[in-house]
């Protein structure tokens, strides 16, 4: 598991509109909320990625920015993202590389894509340091969105900092 402090795992990804985006360049004087979520097929990530929806404005009043990671294909992303109506963009970890960098657990109940991660939570900083996380051992979803919003309030209180 990272340490909190400790500088994020940077990344380049495809994104549901086949776009590359890194993790530095998302972070630049923002705060990042990265959702790693099980995958399209998955409805507790669906209700995950709503809750995050819902909550967006909240986010980025508080200089924050929302990013979905599954190993779903950009194009499977590019339809969940338009099914949900989801504002926020999706990234495509497709071989698995990412997830584990993050300490995020693999799922091994035999649904969804060969290979998928568990539910998990990562707050970055502005620096693009960790400055919280949540990781789920099994599907059971991720910790509510205003206990997520209180660790945002102090971190704009403190600069992007935790």
């Amino acid at each position: 598991m990272l340490r909190n402090g400790t500088p994020a795992p940077d990344f380049a990804l495809r994104d549901d509109q086949n776009n590359e985006t890194t993790l530095k360049e998302a972070c630049q004087g923002k705060i990042v909320v990265l959702h790693f979520f099980r995958g399209a097929f998955c409805p507790t990530s669906h209700r995950d990625l709503l809750n995050l929806n819902d909550a967006l404005e909240r986010f980025q009043m508080l200089e924050s920015e929302v990013m979905g990671i599954s190993a779903d294909s950009p194009s499977q992303l590019h339809t969940l993202r338009r099914q949900l109506g989801l504002r926020f963009p999706l990234l495509s970890d497709s071989n698995y590389e990412i997830a584990p960098q993050y300490g995020v657990y693999e799922s091994e109940d035999g649904e969804g894509p060969p290979r998928h991660a568990e539910p998990a939570l990562f707050i970055i900083d502005a620096e693009g340091n960790m400055a919280w996380s949540q990781i789920q051992s099994g599907p059971k979803g991720l910790a509510g969105i205003g206990d997520v919003l209180m660790i945002l309030m102090q971190m704009a209180a403190n600069n992007g900092t935790y």
